[in-house]
């Protein structure tokens, strides 16, 4: 009997088909039950005699994967590899999977809720009507704003349909330009420091790489605007997070919306900031999506198994 461990905490919540179908193909199954992403030195010592997983965005690299001499499928929940080795991971002949079912819908309209927020300050406002304050704040309008999308790939192109109506100026930074597209939707290419310069709004829709790696550190993030938002929903490492928060206490930027950190479950200081939206990593959990992938997630990994 192949065993899988699923590595995503929060797996089979809405739905438990993905379970049935693994049981139905006599497949036993553990869920990680710590309700956070597992560290490396977690996936050696809880993955060491099973035969597959279903990956979330916990590493894989050369190191992890070594020391796991049973494993023959990674079946990822979601499109990003950026957390797995591909290339040594199939010199050991592990075969690889990844969702087509893509979270782009879902984490672009946590993006739009992120900005609205930030703009509307409606989480502030709620949070002190509902301690008795009756404070109105004096928000802003998102329609008319310039906003700057950094990686315009699916997430990206998915944001940019989402947003019409909003009469807004977008440029684009990406290092593979799709001039079709930014015809068609009007949006400019921009070197990466102008559109920092331009923008009343940062989005992050990047893999996470080397060159991607902190790439938001201070002296990026002061060639914002100072009444400027940030917000990522990509791969928390993209930001230094102590950076940031130096740049937002000496008033760089206007505020940040974040759903996701380099260490998680996140706990540091950015939740004292009122100007501030943090959210638990929650970019693709839109119900309808989220069951899809399971789904899809578990069939890839009943088909590597099944194939081996």
């Amino acid at each position: 009997m192949n065993k899988v461990y699923i590595a995503t905490s929060s797996f089979a919540t809405y739905s438990d088909k993905p379970l049935d179908l693994l049981r139905e193909n006599g497949i036993s199954y553990k869920i990680n039950d710590k309700g956070r992403k597992l560290t490396p030195e977690e996936i050696n010592k809880s993955l060491k005699e099973y035969d597959g997983v279903i990956a979330g965005t916990e590493m894989y690299s050369e190191e992890v994967i070594s020391q796991l001499p049973s494993l023959k499928v990674i079946s990822r929940l979601g499109v990003g590899m950026d957390s797995i080795d591909l290339t040594f991971a199939k010199s050991q002949g592990l075969k690889i999977y990844k969702t087509n079912t893509t979270p782009a819908l879902a984490v672009v309209e946590l993006t739009l809720g992120l900005i609205l927020n930030l703009l509307r300050k409606i989480n502030v406002q709620n949070n002190q009507l509902k301690q008795g304050a009756w404070e109105k704040q004096l928000g802003e309008l998102f329609s008319g704003k310039t906003l700057g999308i950094v990686g315009l790939g699916t997430i990206g192109k998915q944001l940019v349909k989402l947003l019409k109506g909003f009469n807004l100026n977008i440029i684009a930074y990406d290092l593979h330009q799709d001039e079709i597209f930014a015809k068609e939707h009007d949006i400019q290419y921009n070197e990466f420091e102008i559109l920092l310069n331009k923008s009343d709004i940062v989005s992050i829709h990047l893999n996470l790489t080397d060159d991607t790696n902190k790439l938001f550190d201070f002296n990026i993030l002061k060639k914002m605007k100072r009444n400027a938002i940030l917000v990522n929903t990509s791969r928390g490492e993209i930001i230094n997070e102590e950076d940031l928060i130096k740049a937002l206490n000496e008033k760089l930027i206007q505020g940040a919306g974040l759903d996701v950190f380099e260490n998680e479950p996140y706990n540091g200081s950015l939740i004292n900031y009122d100007n501030v939206i943090l959210t638990p990593h929650i970019g693709a959990y839109a119900k309808e999506i989220r069951m899809q992938m399971e789904l899809e997630a578990t069939q890839n990994l009943i088909m590597g198994l099944k194939d081996e």
